[in-house]
């Protein structure tokens, strides 16, 4: 988020936090995310625009549809990043530097790998950010790879 952040001129602090904070409520309140974390978020005084970019990734739930950049970004980037994880963490090296974009669009077309990411999601993120897939898992590595030691993505040394 920070990466796209960056690239758009965008607040990259309000990026990085919705995209850091996203799914923070989820392990120990799993049916009633989001909105659980949204309310304690909003009570402690977290701006308007990184709780609206939390409800509109998960919209089934909220009913709030991405419109505005931070939420379509953070939309597009959510299952697509923890796929790129997923697909590092199965390379010998652990490391996010060895991951190419070939390897991350042909893991996503093999439906038992990482099972639970939506590939409808993945397709439909990179639609509402106005690129193909390709593109936007070639940004989303550039930026893993770029922040790969703060991830913990570097590999086993």
């Amino acid at each position: 988020m920070r990466w796209y952040a960056r690239e758009l001129g965008a607040d990259e602090e309000a990026w990085g936090n919705a995209g850091l904070l996203h799914d923070f409520d989820y392990e120990q309140h799993p049916d009633e995310h989001p909105l659980w974390g949204m309310a304690l978020l909003r009570e402690q005084g977290w701006p308007q625009d990184v709780i609206d970019a939390i409800a509109a990734h998960y919209a089934a739930k909220t009913g709030v549809h991405p419109t505005t950049p931070i939420q379509r970004y953070l939309f597009a980037c959510d299952e697509l990043s923890g796929f790129i994880t997923a697909v590092t963490y199965v390379r010998p090296s652990k490391s996010v530097h060895e991951v190419e974009v070939k390897s991350v669009t042909k893991k996503l077309k093999t439906p038992s790998f990482a099972a639970g990411v939506n590939r409808d999601d993945v397709q439909s993120g990179a639609e509402l950010i106005g690129l193909s897939v390709d593109e936007h898992v070639a940004n989303c590595l550039k930026a893993m790879q770029a922040d790969a030691d703060k991830l913990g993505l570097s590999g086993v040394q």
